[in-house]
């Protein structure tokens, strides 16, 4: 198992400091392991199985559209979507987008 730093991180996943932290608030990425009164760092494993988890989530999305047969979506996903989706939107918007979604 390897530690790596925050920059290491960022350049691996393409996602800038704020990203990666608001990410990790709300439970959409992993968190970090405290090393020191103020360094951090990450376990190499779980921020690969992000990322492998992002290409899946593509490559999964991709199938529907060609009309392959995909693995069903993990609801952490859909509701990361959802969250991500609704906040472009006033109330009022965002209750009549999932009224025409759910029909």
């Amino acid at each position: 198992m390897k530690l790596i730093r925050l920059k290491e991180v960022m350049s691996h996943t393409g996602l800038g400091r704020s990203s990666i932290y608001k990410f990790m608030n709300e439970g959409r990425f992993p968190k970090s392991v405290p090393l020191g009164d103020r360094a951090i760092a990450f376990v190499e494993d779980e921020v690969n199985a992000w990322v492998q988890d992002k290409i899946d989530l593509r490559d999964e999305s991709e199938q529907q559209v060609s009309g392959k047969e995909a693995k069903p979506l993990k609801e952490a996903d859909v509701i990361a979507w959802l969250k991500d989706k609704l906040k472009q939107y006033s109330l009022s918007e965002s209750i009549e987008w999932l009224m025409k979604i759910k029909s």
